[in-house]
Protein backbone atom coordinates (compact mmCIF):
# COMPACT_ATOMS: atom_id res chain seq x y z
CA UNK A 1 0.00 0.00 0.00
CA UNK A 2 0.95 3.36 -0.30
CA UNK A 3 0.60 6.70 1.39
CA UNK A 4 -3.16 6.99 0.61
CA UNK A 5 -4.09 4.07 2.23
CA UNK A 6 -2.05 3.81 4.79
CA UNK A 7 -2.80 7.62 5.92
CA UNK A 8 -6.67 6.04 5.50
CA UNK A 9 -5.87 2.24 7.19
CA UNK A 10 -4.58 4.53 10.48
CA UNK A 11 -7.29 6.97 10.89
CA UNK A 12 -9.89 4.05 10.71
CA UNK A 13 -8.12 1.99 13.60
CA UNK A 14 -7.64 5.87 15.08
CA UNK A 15 -11.43 6.42 14.61
CA UNK A 16 -12.13 2.81 16.07
CA UNK A 17 -10.48 3.36 19.04
CA UNK A 18 -11.44 6.68 19.90
CA UNK A 19 -7.46 8.10 19.73
CA UNK A 20 -7.20 11.65 20.79
CA UNK A 21 -3.75 12.10 19.28
CA UNK A 22 -2.01 11.30 16.22
CA UNK A 23 -0.03 8.78 16.56
CA UNK A 24 -1.06 5.85 13.76
CA UNK A 25 -0.97 8.87 11.21
CA UNK A 26 2.70 10.08 12.07
CA UNK A 27 4.07 5.96 11.92
CA UNK A 28 2.10 5.94 8.27
CA UNK A 29 4.10 8.17 7.13
CA UNK A 30 7.50 7.17 9.44
CA UNK A 31 7.25 3.63 8.19
CA UNK A 32 8.59 4.48 5.07
CA UNK A 33 11.57 6.34 6.76
CA UNK A 34 12.41 4.32 10.21
CA UNK A 35 14.31 1.27 9.59
CA UNK A 36 15.42 -1.61 11.90
CA UNK A 37 14.28 -2.51 15.74
CA UNK A 38 11.67 0.45 17.77
CA UNK A 39 13.52 0.72 20.87
CA UNK A 40 12.09 3.93 22.29
CA UNK A 41 13.26 6.71 20.00
CA UNK A 42 9.81 8.11 19.53
CA UNK A 43 6.84 8.79 21.20
CA UNK A 44 4.95 5.38 22.01
CA UNK A 45 2.09 6.04 19.91
CA UNK A 46 4.23 7.30 16.76
CA UNK A 47 5.95 3.41 17.53
CA UNK A 48 2.89 2.17 17.52
CA UNK A 49 1.84 3.60 14.03
CA UNK A 50 5.22 2.64 12.46
CA UNK A 51 4.53 -1.05 13.82
CA UNK A 52 0.94 -0.82 12.04
CA UNK A 53 2.87 0.72 8.86
CA UNK A 54 4.87 -2.33 8.65
CA UNK A 55 1.87 -4.88 9.50
CA UNK A 56 -0.56 -3.55 6.58
CA UNK A 57 2.60 -3.87 3.96
CA UNK A 58 3.31 -7.48 5.09
CA UNK A 59 -0.21 -8.61 5.15
CA UNK A 60 -0.65 -6.80 1.98
CA UNK A 61 2.72 -9.04 0.53
CA UNK A 62 1.22 -11.91 1.91
CA UNK A 63 -2.13 -12.06 0.64
CA UNK A 64 -3.43 -14.55 -1.98
CA UNK A 65 -4.96 -11.92 -3.60
CA UNK A 66 -1.53 -9.84 -4.50
CA UNK A 67 -0.03 -13.03 -4.55
CA UNK A 68 -2.53 -14.00 -8.03
CA UNK A 69 -1.62 -10.41 -8.83
CA UNK A 70 2.23 -10.53 -8.98
CA UNK A 71 2.17 -14.13 -10.52
CA UNK A 72 0.51 -12.66 -13.86
CA UNK A 73 2.94 -9.83 -14.19
CA UNK A 74 6.06 -10.25 -17.00
CA UNK A 75 9.27 -11.81 -15.67
CA UNK A 76 11.51 -8.77 -16.17
CA UNK A 77 8.65 -7.00 -14.52
CA UNK A 78 7.69 -8.57 -11.72
CA UNK A 79 10.72 -7.96 -9.40
CA UNK A 80 9.73 -4.64 -8.78
CA UNK A 81 5.52 -5.42 -9.88
CA UNK A 82 4.99 -4.78 -6.13
CA UNK A 83 5.94 -1.26 -6.18
CA UNK A 84 3.69 -1.07 -9.28
CA UNK A 85 0.77 -2.54 -7.42
CA UNK A 86 1.22 -0.72 -4.04
CA UNK A 87 0.87 2.95 -6.49
CA UNK A 88 -2.24 2.04 -8.41
CA UNK A 89 -3.59 -0.17 -4.89
CA UNK A 90 -3.83 3.85 -3.88
CA UNK A 91 -5.73 4.32 -7.31
CA UNK A 92 -8.07 2.59 -7.14
CA UNK A 93 -8.67 3.38 -3.27
CA UNK A 94 -9.22 6.90 -4.22
CA UNK A 95 -11.83 5.77 -6.92
CA UNK A 96 -13.80 4.20 -4.32
CA UNK A 97 -13.36 6.16 -1.37
CA UNK A 98 -16.81 6.76 -0.34
CA UNK A 99 -17.11 3.10 0.28
CA UNK A 100 -18.03 2.63 4.03
CA UNK A 101 -15.04 0.92 4.95
CA UNK A 102 -15.42 -1.03 8.36
CA UNK A 103 -19.08 0.92 8.38
CA UNK A 104 -17.26 4.34 9.19
CA UNK A 105 -17.77 7.17 6.33
CA UNK A 106 -14.64 9.07 5.27
CA UNK A 107 -14.81 12.79 4.78
CA UNK A 108 -14.18 13.72 0.97
CA UNK A 109 -11.01 12.62 -0.44
CA UNK A 110 -9.62 16.62 -1.00
CA UNK A 111 -10.92 17.50 3.24
CA UNK A 112 -9.10 13.92 4.18
CA UNK A 113 -6.29 14.65 2.06
CA UNK A 114 -5.89 18.16 3.48
CA UNK A 115 -6.46 17.24 7.06
CA UNK A 116 -3.46 14.59 6.67
CA UNK A 117 -1.01 17.39 5.54
CA UNK A 118 -1.59 19.75 8.28
CA UNK A 119 -1.62 17.60 11.03
CA UNK A 120 1.74 16.16 9.60
CA UNK A 121 2.91 19.47 9.26
CA UNK A 122 2.49 20.51 12.56
CA UNK A 123 4.76 17.62 14.22
CA UNK A 124 7.47 17.58 11.18
CA UNK A 125 10.11 19.32 12.32
CA UNK A 126 10.82 16.25 15.15
CA UNK A 127 10.82 13.82 11.83
CA UNK A 128 13.76 12.17 9.94
CA UNK A 129 15.19 14.52 7.56
CA UNK A 130 13.81 11.90 5.02
CA UNK A 131 10.45 12.22 6.14
CA UNK A 132 10.31 15.81 6.78
CA UNK A 133 11.14 16.75 2.92
CA UNK A 134 8.43 13.32 2.04
CA UNK A 135 5.85 15.26 4.06
CA UNK A 136 6.56 18.51 2.32
CA UNK A 137 6.14 17.16 -0.76
CA UNK A 138 2.79 15.22 -0.07
CA UNK A 139 1.60 18.08 0.74
CA UNK A 140 2.83 20.93 -2.12
CA UNK A 141 2.26 18.24 -4.64
CA UNK A 142 -1.60 17.17 -3.32
CA UNK A 143 -0.32 13.68 -3.89
CA UNK A 144 -3.13 11.69 -1.90
CA UNK A 145 -5.66 13.04 -4.52
CA UNK A 146 -3.37 13.19 -7.53
CA UNK A 147 -3.59 9.49 -7.62
CA UNK A 148 -7.15 9.59 -9.05
CA UNK A 149 -5.96 10.06 -12.36
CA UNK A 150 -4.94 6.31 -13.65
CA UNK A 151 -1.95 8.46 -15.64
CA UNK A 152 -0.31 9.84 -12.09
CA UNK A 153 0.46 6.67 -11.48
CA UNK A 154 2.08 6.23 -14.22
CA UNK A 155 4.20 9.58 -13.44
CA UNK A 156 4.40 8.45 -9.77
CA UNK A 157 5.93 5.34 -11.09
CA UNK A 158 7.90 7.10 -12.79
CA UNK A 159 9.78 9.65 -10.63
CA UNK A 160 10.11 5.88 -7.83
CA UNK A 161 12.22 4.82 -11.16
CA UNK A 162 14.60 7.59 -10.99
CA UNK A 163 15.37 7.11 -7.33
CA UNK A 164 16.31 3.50 -7.34
CA UNK A 165 19.66 2.56 -7.41
CA UNK A 166 19.03 -0.65 -9.41
CA UNK A 167 17.89 -0.54 -12.85
CA UNK A 168 14.60 -1.10 -13.52
CA UNK A 169 11.68 -1.01 -15.68
CA UNK A 170 9.06 1.53 -13.86
CA UNK A 171 10.02 4.22 -15.62
CA UNK A 172 8.26 2.50 -18.93
CA UNK A 173 5.50 0.95 -16.91
CA UNK A 174 2.41 1.77 -18.93
CA UNK A 175 2.52 -1.24 -21.87
CA UNK A 176 2.58 -3.53 -18.67
CA UNK A 177 -0.18 -1.53 -16.47
CA UNK A 178 -2.77 -0.89 -18.56
CA UNK A 179 -3.92 -4.32 -19.69
CA UNK A 180 -4.00 -5.65 -16.18
CA UNK A 181 -5.95 -2.66 -14.78
CA UNK A 182 -9.09 -4.81 -14.68
CA UNK A 183 -7.01 -7.22 -12.46
CA UNK A 184 -5.60 -5.06 -10.50
CA UNK A 185 -9.01 -3.33 -9.08
CA UNK A 186 -10.12 -6.70 -8.54
CA UNK A 187 -7.28 -7.32 -6.34
CA UNK A 188 -7.49 -4.39 -4.33
CA UNK A 189 -10.93 -5.07 -3.75
CA UNK A 190 -10.56 -8.29 -2.57
CA UNK A 191 -7.47 -7.29 -0.43
CA UNK A 192 -8.75 -4.81 1.58
CA UNK A 193 -11.78 -5.35 3.31
CA UNK A 194 -9.50 -8.39 4.42
CA UNK A 195 -6.68 -6.53 5.65
CA UNK A 196 -9.30 -4.01 7.37
CA UNK A 197 -10.55 -6.83 9.02
CA UNK A 198 -7.45 -8.09 10.24
CA UNK A 199 -5.61 -4.86 11.23
CA UNK A 200 -9.05 -4.40 13.57
CA UNK A 201 -8.87 -7.68 15.25
CA UNK A 202 -4.76 -6.60 16.18
CA UNK A 203 -5.09 -3.16 16.58
CA UNK A 204 -7.96 -1.67 16.85
CA UNK A 205 -8.65 -3.31 20.94
CA UNK A 206 -5.46 -1.56 21.88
Amino acid sequence: MNYLAHFHLAELLSRQRGDRGDGLLIGALLGDHVKGPLRGDYAADWEEGIRLHRRIDALTDSDPATSACLRSFPGDFRRFAGIALDVCFDHYLSQHWQRDWAGLASPALPEFSRDCYQRLQCVSPSFPASAQRQSRFLADYNVLCSLQDWHNTHRTLARIARRLRRDNPLGDCAAVLEPRREQIEQCFLELYPRLIAQLEEEFAAR
